[in-house]
């Protein structure tokens, strides 16, 4: 049975999702992008945009300015690539889970998913103090950078968790 508690802070910008099962005393973190909206939501804010601006510019064409016309087609088309490129990165996530022998990290980037395993006995933590303040997961052959999606408070949060469960 997986028991799953949510915590979150729009304050910060971190979801942490915390499931321990019975059998696998397993300990998950999710860290995703605070998005305003769903593509689907998205989708509809368009599609308003859209009409508000084909009804505006038909009321100018109607009324002999048939220039409108040409800047409200260019006008969709800039909304339409920004929109695309928000709406394929608004789920991109990391997912980091912690078990008894392995830390397990999914990097979820537009419509391209990876994952990573480390083992966790040769397994550490780092937070590195620069400018960019990374945290990062290092084992003897891999340097595994994570919280890239989340503000540098979320990574801190994230660092000081991790590393206590790590120690548990």
């Amino acid at each position: 049975m997986r028991l799953a508690a949510y915590n979150s802070a729009s304050v910060i910008r971190l979801r942490v999702v915390w499931g321990e099962s019975v059998e696998t005393s397993e300990k998950s973190w999710v860290l995703k992008r605070n998005c305003a909206m769903s593509p689907r939501q998205l989708g509809k804010a368009f599609i308003g945009l859209g009409l508000a601006s084909l009804v505006i510019s038909m009321a100018w064409a109607l009324s002999g300015a048939w220039v409108v016309v040409p800047f409200v087609v260019l006008e969709w088309g800039a909304l339409a690539v920004a929109f695309l490129v928000y709406a394929r990165h608004a789920t991109d996530h990391e997912r980091v889970t912690l078990n008894q022998d392995k830390v397990s990290v999914q990097v979820v980037r537009g419509e391209r998913a990876d994952v990573y395993e480390l083992p966790r006995e040769w397994l550490r933590c780092q937070f590195s103090e620069g400018r960019d303040q990374k945290v990062i997961l290092k084992n003897r052959h891999r340097e595994l950078e994570v919280g890239r999606f989340v503000d540098i408070c979320g990574r801190r949060r994230f660092y000081e968790e991790f590393r206590a469960a790590l120690a548990a």
